[in-house]
């Protein structure tokens, strides 16, 4: 339900908050009277140091120099509210010295219950009187002096005409045409950063968890670092752990929103210090070019500082073109073996690393995490984010699939396509498929290593080398069910009877033989266990011994079938 209207009398006075304005609370009212105080009090002090002469191209007097003069007569004339109001709104003269003369008759204010708000993306929010019609920055700036970023803002026109102003918790100075940085401000925007830090020397600034050493011979540690390379020749190393993206403002905004304008590339030089694991001297000179674009892009703001330590590394080591990169660690070219060695996956998976290796062009390729393949025109470097065995051969399958299964098990034709367009599809893990095909070749070598090769024969013994070789080629548990389903003569039941004597199957199973077939059946599981035992011998020794066990088994059996000619 509506609320209802409200009636408005004549004379009744009412309140109207104009746009852009707020009632200031407690906190914010202190401030700025403790701020505009100071201004009135000491503004002399809130000014910019002018290091840079008076005089510049044609005897020209500097604009900079001309605006502190402006300012000085407004300075001189604080307390007349009258010169001021008319200064103020003046549509000629100085810009920032008119801003100066709202903010000195602000400052003279006793009611500060309504202050003006500014924001700003990357300067921030401020709270101010507004006095006049100079620009809001402006007025923010001269009274938010205690903020060394606002601060700037009322000479942000005299930086777009190329003077340089540098401001810190330290100090506030013009340069003048030129960035001329000092430490002053260069330790005053570290501290401002919260980042502990160690005075090596005069030129010498590190941040905490770095080596000293390392940094005065210039050299590469353990972990990576930066060397922001200042014009005045002070130098200030930060570890990379400080760069992650954790604070809530990157380091080099703090740089950057410390001087106008925010060109850092004008007097600064940055490196990074990484190198691989495994590496040794210099980097090679396409690294530099790629990490070079990728700090000046960071200095120019254009480069995140939560991805800057990755695309670092990243530009570094695809800039090395040859030997073998396993995720940040480089192994030269010799060092094949080792590389491989490292890789995780059992040695039938390495032993087919190794085949892939020497069957792939003569070419460098890099594979990423997800296995995707990028082929390297030029380069020769193997370079693999993972260590996984898995995700190198399952992205390399479909090129390369069936000259692996020629080269480590001899299949090729009908069968190995059959196999390659099922791991194709299936895409199982290489352990459990490597190690099934090898043990199915190890098998069908092995089978045809046996006599009587698709010769069947009758009798006690036919049946006998059937269940061997259903035993060798599947298992024991497949061939005594077979075993289970023999019937024929009473012999080679006896046969069937005796296999599963000799494997212990034959608990329970008594009612499905003649008991006669079970007492014959008991008297051969000497012969029969031997042949069986033999069998196992077929791959490393040959056949004979096999044949030996099979004649024996014949004479035990006493069976009159003949064993077909070898």
């Amino acid at each position: 339900m509506p609320a209802p209207s409200k009636v408005n009398f004549p004379g009744q006075k009412q309140k109207i908050r104009m746009r852009g304005t707020k009632q200031a609370s407690r906190d914010v009212k202190q401030r700025l009277k403790k701020n505009l105080a100071t201004l009135i009090e000491t503004p002399e002090l809130l000014l910019p140091k002018y290091n840079a002469p008076i005089r510049v191209k044609w005897g020209r007097k500097s604009p900079v120099y001309s605006t502190l003069q402006e300012i000085n007569k407004v300075i001189d004339n604080r307390y007349d509210r009258k010169w001021l109001s008319k200064r103020m709104m003046s549509k000629r003269g100085d810009f920032v010295a008119k801003a100066w003369s709202g903010a000195m008759l602000a400052a003279q204010e006793e009611d500060y219950s309504t202050v003006s708000v500014f924001q700003h993306p990357l300067y921030g929010s401020a709270s101010y009187i507004r006095k006049g019609d100079s620009r809001a920055g402006f007025l923010a700036g001269i009274q938010n002096q205690h903020n060394p970023r606002l601060r700037l803002l009322p000479w942000e026109e005299h930086a777009k005409k190329g003077w340089w102003f540098f401001s810190s918790v330290n100090e506030f100075v013009c340069s003048g045409q030129s960035p001329s940085v000092n430490n002053e401000w260069i330790m005053g925007i570290i501290d401002r950063c919260k980042i502990k830090y160690e005075l090596i020397s005069d030129d010498l600034i590190i941040s905490s968890g770095l080596n000293s050493e390392y940094i005065l011979s210039n050299e590469v540690s353990g972990n990576g670092y930066f060397r922001l390379n200042f014009s005045n020749g002070t130098v200030f190393a930060i570890d990379e752990k400080f760069l992650k993206g954790d604070e809530k403002e990157p380091l080099v905004m703090h740089f950057a929103l410390g001087v106008l304008p925010p060109k850092l590339t004008e007097f600064t030089k940055i490196e990074y210090k990484w190198a691989p694991e495994g590496w040794e001297g210099e980097l090679p000179e396409k690294s530099l070019e790629e990490l070079d674009k990728i700090l000046q892009g960071w200095l120019n703001l254009m480069v995140s500082e939560k991805t800057l330590v990755r695309f670092c590394r990243k530009a570094i080591l695809e800039g090395i073109e040859e030997g073998f990169i396993l995720q940040e660690k480089w192994y030269p070219v010799d060092y094949k073996k080792q590389f491989i060695e490292q890789l995780s996956g059992n040695d039938l998976e390495k032993k087919a690393v190794t085949k892939l290796f020497e069957i792939i062009p003569n070419r460098g390729f890099s594979i990423n995490l997800e296995g995707e393949v990028d082929w390297k025109e030029t380069s020769q470097v193997i370079n693999l984010k993972s260590n996984s065995i898995h995700v190198l051969l399952i992205s390399m399958w479909e090129e390369f699939g069936l000259e692996l299964l020629d080269e480590l098990f001899g299949i090729t034709g009908e069968k190995a396509n059959d196999i390659y367009l099922k791991q194709l599809k299936k895409k199982e893990a290489f352990g459990n498929f490597l190690r099934r095909i090898d043990k199915i070749t190890d098998i069908q070598k092995t089978l045809e290593k046996f006599p009587w090769q698709n010769i069947e024969f009758e009798g006690p013994c036919g049946v006998a080398h059937a269940l061997v070789m259903l035993a060798r080629s599947e298992s024991v548990g497949v061939s005594c069910t077979y075993a289970t389903k023999i019937r024929g003569s009473l012999e080679e039941e006896a046969l069937a009877w005796c296999w599963l004597l000799i494997h212990k199957k034959n608990s329970g199973k008594d009612w499905k033989f003649n008991p006669s077939a079970r007492d014959l059946g008991g008297d051969w599981t000497s012969s029969l266990s031997d042949l069986w035992e033999e069998s196992a011998k077929v791959g490393k020794e040959g056949a004979q011994g096999y044949v030996d066990k099979m004649n024996k088994l014949q004479k035990t059996t006493g069976t009159q079938h003949k064993l077909p000619e070898i």
